[in-house]
C-alpha cells in the first residue's frame, strides 16, 4: 500500500486557530515494484468537490525520486476542520486518499483505494482539472453539489461514447433539457454557461430573462420571443428555405414571470419553440415556480427527466466561509491570522442563527468594498503617516472588521 504524509504549515508559522491559511506539503511513496509511468497529477478536494489544489507531476512544485513524490503546493489555502480527499493519477492508475483534518491542523488518513476508469475520480483527476475555470471558479461555487455531479455524469457519458466509437458503435444522445431551482439569481446565468462548457455540451447558446419576453401592451407582444428564437442560419432545399438543424441551447431565467395569468400567451409561444428535438432549454427559478410550470404544462414532465432537475442547495458553513475568503482574495485583501479567525467565528455565529444560508457574492463584495477596505485603508494610511513601513500594514486586522 502507498504511504502518505501531509503537513500544512500555517502562514506566519502560527497554528492556534482552528481555521487558518497555510501551505500544504504532500509526501507520497509507492513500492518500487509498482510500475508508475512518467507524468501524472495531484488533485486535492474537500467533500463538497471544492478544488483546493491541482498540479501536474512534471511541475516544479513536484519532486520525484523513483516512486516517491514530494509536492510543495506554492499557493496558500484556507484550512477548515473536516473531510478532504487527495487524488493521485499516473497513467491509467488513480488512487484516492480520504482524509480528515482535525481542529489542531493535523491530517489523518481514513481510507485509500484504487479507482477505476470512468469513475467520478477519473473525471475529477483528468477531464475537469484541465479546465482552469473548474479549479478556480465553478468548483468553488457554494450550493452547487448537484450541478457538479451533473457535469461529472455528462463527462462520463461523453467518455463512454468515445469508447463505443472506438469499437464501431454509434453515439448515444442524452437529454439537454434541465430545470434548475434556486432561491437566488446572483451570477446564476453565467454559472450555467460555465456548466455547459465544462460538461462539453456542444451547441450554441442564448439566454434571456423571461420577464422581458412577453409584452402584451405593445404592438407586437411576441417580438422579443421571436427575436430570441430566430434562426439566422438557413439552408435551401430546392426552392424551399429551411432553418438550420444546428443544435441550440436556451437559458431562460425567471420563468415564473410567464406563469402570471396575463402572460399565458407568452408562455405558450415560448414552449412552441423549445424544447424541441434540436433546441434544448435550461429553465431557472424558485422551486415554487418550477413546480407550477410542471403542473400547468404536465407534458413537460417527460421533457425534463428527474436526473436533469437540479437544485442550488443551502450553503454549508464550510462553503459560506470559503466563499467569503474567495471574495477577500478577489478584493486583493489579506487577513491576518487573528482577523481570519475572527471572521470565521462571526460567520459561524450568524450561520448557526440561520443567516448566510444563501449569502451572495454581491452582498460579500458590498461588505468588503463598503466597509472593510475603507476601514483598513484609513488605519494603514494613519500608521504610515506615523512612521510605520508599508510592510507593517499589509494585512487586514480585527479592528478593520465591522
Amino acid at each position: 500500500m502507498p504511504k502518505l504524509l501531509l503537513k500544512v504549515v500555517p502562514d506566519g508559522g502560527r497554528n492556534h486557530f482552528s481555521h487558518f491559511f497555510g501551505k500544504l506539503t504532500v509526501i507520497l511513496s509507492f513500492e518500487e515494484t509498482l510500475d508508475l509511468p512518467e507524468g501524472g497529477s495531484f488533485s486535492f478536494y474537500n467533500d463538497y468537490l471544492y478544488a483546493l489544489h491541482y498540479v501536474e507531476a512534471n511541475d516544479k512544485q513536484v519532486n520525484r525520486k523513483g516512486n516517491a513524490f514530494k509536492v510543495a503546493f506554492k499557493e496558500s489555502s484556507l484550512w477548515i476542520p473536516g473531510h478532504y480527499f487527495l487524488l493521485f493519477r499516473s497513467g491509467d492508475m488513480i488512487f484516492r486518499f480520504d482524509l480528515l483534518l482535525d481542529k489542531n491542523g493535523a491530517f489523518s488518513e481514513t481510507a485509500v483505494r484504487e479507482c477505476q476508469k470512468l469513475s467520478d475520480e477519473d473525471i475529477l483527476s483528468d477531464s475537469l482539472p484541465s479546465h482552469g475555470i473548474w479549479v478556480h471558479r465553478f468548483s468553488r461555487t457554494p450550493g452547487f453539489i448537484q450541478l457538479k455531479h451533473w457535469i461529472i455524469t455528462r463527462l462520463q457519458h461523453r467518455a463512454f461514447n468515445g469508447l463505443r466509437s472506438l469499437n464501431g458503435y454509434g453515439t448515444l444522445e442524452y437529454c439537454n433539457n434541465v430545470l434548475i431551482t434556486s432561491p437566488i439569481t446572483d451570477f446564476l446565468s453565467s454559472h450555467i454557461l460555465v456548466m455547459k462548457v465544462l460538461a462539453e455540451v456542444k451547441c450554441d447558446s442564448k439566454g434571456a430573462d423571461c420577464s422581458t419576453l412577453y409584452k402584451p401592451n405593445s404592438g407586437d407582444p411576441f417580438y422579443e420571443i421571436e427575436q430570441l428564437f430566430r434562426n439566422d442560419e438557413e439552408t435551401t432545399f430546392f426552392d424551399i428555405r429551411l432553418p438550420s438543424l444546428k443544435d441550440r441551447l436556451f437559458i431562460l431565467r425567471n420563468v415564473g414571470a410567464l406563469l402570471e395569468p396575463d402572460a399565458e400567451p407568452g408562455l405558450k409561444k415560448v414552449l412552441s419553440h423549445c424544447p424541441t428535438y434540436y433546441d434544448s432549454v435550461f429553465f431557472t427559478d424558485t422551486q415554487e415556480s418550477i413546480d407550477l410550470l410542471l403542473e400547468r404544462e404536465p407534458y413537460l414532465q417527460e421533457r425534463f427527466p428527474e436526473y436533469n432537475r437540479l437544485t442550488v442547495e443551502p450553503y454549508t458553513l464550510d462553503e459560506t466561509i470559503r466563499l467569503f475568503f474567495d471574495e477577500v482574495s478577489i478584493a486583493s485583501l489579506k487577513f491576518s491570522p487573528e482577523a481570519t479567525d475572527a471572521a470565521c467565528r462571526w460567520i459561524t455565529e450568524y450561520y448557526q442563527q440561520g443567516d448566510f444560508r444563501y449569502w451572495t457574492r454581491s452582498e460579500i463584495r458590498q461588505y468588503l468594498r463598503g466597509q472593510v477596505t475603507p476601514s483598513y485603508t484609513r488605519r494603514a494610511l494613519s500608521a504610515i503617516q506615523q512612521g510605520a513601513t508599508p510592510t507593517e500594514v499589509l494585512d487586514v486586522k480585527v479592528e478593520d472588521l465591522h
